[in-house]
């Protein structure tokens, strides 16, 4: 049952929780919207200062009637809620979106002064991710699952599939609305949930996105070693460490194998909350390195002289 696998996800990991408070993230979609129902059935486990937050993003003509239903559903729970909105022509791609949506949240976590925001993203989700990375050529840093907790994100769902999902809604009647966009498969996502994966299992006879899944949890066992010894090399080679910028020693980090100078500067923009958004950057970020030449690589700049290097996140 979905419950017994949500409430062992937050005793296991307490960390999900906080202390402070929670923001959840609301689409009025079936997966948010059981999320929703869940927090208030299990609150005696949470803190006492849950948000609901809900953006209209005004995409599709019928976006106001999601945050219509999200705000009834938010004040029947008897929870707080917060709208925002985003203007049409503020629109520009699907990442555009996304780091839009972010922003809202963690204002309105900061607004509310909790310190988790709570996402609906599920097992489903992560397999999507992981078809996808793989297919844009990422490798173990970049398929891996994503985490339960990443500061202040959690994904309580995430070892959650989505039957599981869809068996809940339909026993406690949960409402939503359905995004039409998700049956287009003019997205890359969508493509490879309503095709690929259903023509992979089918091919196969079994349901690939349960051994994927499991190939993940393996694969991020592996990550976690690499990010947490990293982390401490890091540590080593670190001069000065400010917000959105590392001062790295050069000759030292030039010392390592070239597989750890990769990892060790891809850990170095990751810890600034930056991001390196392909192999490429990230090959060509580590060549500046050894040549001492400055660069700037749109989401981070570097400038580098014969004993150190600076990495900032702009």
């Amino acid at each position: 049952m979905l419950e017994r696998t949500f409430i062992s996800t937050l005793k296991s990991n307490p960390e999900i929780v906080g202390t402070q408070g929670i923001v959840l993230a609301v689409s009025g979609g079936k997966d948010s919207m059981v999320l929703l129902h869940l927090a208030k059935r299990f609150e005696h486990h949470l803190p006492n200062n849950v948000v609901v937050a809900t953006l209209n993003h005004g995409i599709r003509r019928d976006a106001l009637e999601d945050v219509k239903l999200v705000v009834q559903c938010a004040q029947n729970l008897e929870f707080p809620v917060i709208v925002g909105s985003l203007s049409p022509k503020s629109f520009c791609d699907e990442n555009t979106l996304r780091n839009q949506r972010r922003a809202f949240l963690l204002d309105v976590m900061d607004q509310v002064k909790a310190d988790r925001i709570w996402t609906a993203h599920h097992a489903d989700d992560a397999v999507e991710t992981m078809v996808l990375r793989l297919g844009r050529g990422a490798g173990l840093m970049g398929a891996t699952s994503p985490k339960l907790y990443d500061d202040p994100w959690a994904k309580p769902l995430l070892t959650v599939f989505s039957e599981d999902i869809e068996e809940f809604r339909r026993r406690f009647g949960v409402p939503f609305r359905e995004d039409s966009t998700n049956l287009l498969t003019d997205y890359e996502r969508n493509k490879i949930r309503l095709e690929l994966i259903p023509f992979w299992s089918e091919l196969l006879g079994y349901d690939v996105r349960k051994t994927l899944f499991s190939s993940l949890t393996s694969m991020s066992v592996f990550r976690e070693f690499v990010e947490e010894q990293g982390l401490c090399l890091l540590d080593q080679l670190t001069v000065e460490r400010v917000p959105k910028m590392l001062k790295l020693r050069r000759k030292a980090f030039l010392s390592y194998s070239r597989s750890a100078q990769l990892v060790l500067f891809y850990l170095a923009v990751k810890s600034l909350k930056g991001d390196i958004r392909s192999r490429g950057h990230l090959e060509d970020a580590v060549n500046c390195v050894s040549k001492i030449s400055d660069r700037d690589f749109g989401n981070f700049a570097l400038k580098v002289n014969k004993e150190i290097f600076v990495v900032e996140v702009l």
